[in-house]
C-alpha cells in the first residue's frame, strides 16, 4: 500500500490492515483522519471559525458561519485544496463546496501511544544520571541549612536533569529562540512570531484595506493567503459590529467595502457598498430602518 500523510502515524499492521479491507473503505479512513485533524492542517485561526464537515466525491465540505468568512475560503480555495490533499497525500479533494449546516464530525481517532502523565513521570525517574551530576545536587543543597529545604531543592535539580536527558534521548534539540527542548518545532515561539505578523498585517490592512497578496508578500515574506483571510475576515467583523445597516455613506462603508471585497478607493461606489451591507446584514447593527427597509423588500418580491 501506498503509504500517506493521512496514515503516515499508523503501524505498518494497521496500513495492512486499512488497505485489506478494500479502496472504498481506505478512501473513507484517509478521509476521516483529513477532517479529524482540520485544526493541524489549517491552524487554531481558521479551525476555530470554518469547520469541516464531511468529504464526498472529491468535494470538501465546509460550514463558515457568516458570509465573511465564505468568502475568504473562496478566495483561498487552491490554498485549502493543496493543503487538504497534501495531508492526504493524494487527490482526496478537487473543490470546495459550503455545507448549510454544522453537521457533527465523525469523533476523532484515539491515540493509542499517547504518554500518559504518569507513564511520563516513570520514564523520568527510571531516566540515570552522571556521577558529576550527582555531586552538583548534593553541592547545591550543602548551600542550605534547613534540612527539607536542601531535600526538595536536590531532588529538584535532578528531576530537571533527568527531564532534560530523556528529552535529549527522545531526539528533542533546543529552540534557536528560547532554548527550550522540542520536538521539530517551538510551538510558542511560533505563535509569538505569528502573532507579530498578524498585527504588522493588521496595520497594513487598515491603512491599505485593498491590498492583494502578493503585494503584502513583499513587505512581510511569511504571511501567506490564510493569514490574510483571517485577518481581514476579523476586521470586517470588528468594523461591522460598530457599524448601522443604514450608514451606507460613512467612512466606515467605504473601509467595509474595500475590505470585503479588496477594491481600491476609486472602484467604490454606492451600488457596491449597498451590496456588501446587504451580504454582511448579519453582521451589522440592525435598526427599525434596517427591518422597515426589509418589510419594503419583501412587498417588492409579492408584487
Amino acid at each position: 500500500m501506498r503509504t500517506t500523510l493521512g496514515t503516515a502515524n499508523a503501524g505498518d499492521d494497521v496500513r495492512a490492515a486499512v488497505h485489506r479491507l478494500g479502496p472504498r473503505f481506505e478512501r473513507d479512513y484517509i478521509a476521516h483522519t483529513t477532517l479529524s485533524h482540520w485544526a493541524d492542517i489549517m491552524g487554531e485561526m481558521v479551525a476555530r471559525r470554518v469547520r469541516a464537515v464531511a468529504v464526498k466525491d472529491g468535494r470538501l465540505f465546509l460550514y463558515a458561519p457568516d458570509a465573511t468568512w465564505k468568502n475568504e475560503m473562496r478566495m483561498s480555495a487552491p490554498e485549502i485544496i493543496q493543503r487538504v490533499n497534501n495531508y492526504a497525500g493524494g487527490r482526496l479533494v478537487k473543490e470546495i463546496v459550503f455545507a448549510r449546516s454544522p453537521r457533527p464530525l465523525p469523533p476523532a481517532a484515539e491515540d493509542g501511544d499517547a504518554e500518559t502523565r504518569a507513564a511520563y513521570a516513570r520514564a523520568v525517574t527510571q531516566t540515570g544520571l552522571t556521577d558529576a551530576e550527582i555531586a552538583t545536587g548534593a553541592a547545591l543543597a550543602a548551600r542550605v541549612s534547613d534540612e527539607k529545604l536542601a531535600t526538595h531543592i536536590r531532588r529538584a535539580y535532578q528531576t530537571t536533569r533527568k527531564a532534560r536527558r530523556l528529552k535529549e534521548e527522545r531526539g528533542m534539540t533546543p529552540c534557536p529562540s528560547c532554548g527550550r527542548l522540542v520536538k521539530d518545532i517551538c510551538h510558542d515561539c511560533r505563535r509569538s512570531e505569528e502573532r507579530s505578523v498578524r498585527r504588522e498585517v493588521r496595520v497594513i490592512l487598515l491603512c491599505e484595506p485593498w491590498i492583494k497578496l502578493a503585494d503584502i508578500v513583499r513587505r512581510i515574506p511569511s504571511c501567506d493567503a490564510l493569514l490574510l483571510g483571517s485577518e481581514r475576515a476579523d476586521l470586517v467583523r470588528r468594523i461591522a459590529g460598530e457599524t448601522e445597516y443604514t450608514a451606507q455613506d460613512s467612512a466606515n462603508a467605504r473601509l467595509l467595502t474595500m475590505l470585503h471585497r479588496g477594491l481600491p478607493p476609486e472602484e467604490v461606489t454606492p451600488k457596491k457598498i449597498q451590496s456588501t451591507f446587504w451580504e454582511l446584514r448579519g453582521e451589522l447593527i440592525t435598526t427599525r430602518e434596517f427591518w422597515e427597509e426589509m418589510k419594503k423588500r419583501k412587498a417588492k418580491k409579492k408584487s
